[in-house]
């Protein structure tokens, strides 16, 4: 499993890009490079929630209904 430390500067490398429309992300021992800004934000969205699940932080989601008898 990727270390925490890891993922953020992964995020952080790739906010970077995206910020300065580049889609080169140069990484700690590899560099991708994104057909889109898209697809940079979708692994934008992939990293954080590993974030969130590595450090214990990921919401639980949950539907709540509400019934009548009027």
């Amino acid at each position: 499993m990727i270390q925490l430390t890891e993922l953020q500067s992964m995020r952080d490398e790739l906010q970077r890009a995206i910020f300065s429309g580049t889609r080169r992300v140069q990484f700690t021992d590899r560099a991708v490079e994104y057909n889109s800004v898209d697809d940079m934000r979708k692994a934008l969205a992939d990293i954080n929630s590993a974030i969130a699940k590595t450090s214990g932080t990921a919401s639980s989601s949950f539907s709540l209904a509400m019934h009548s008898r009027d």
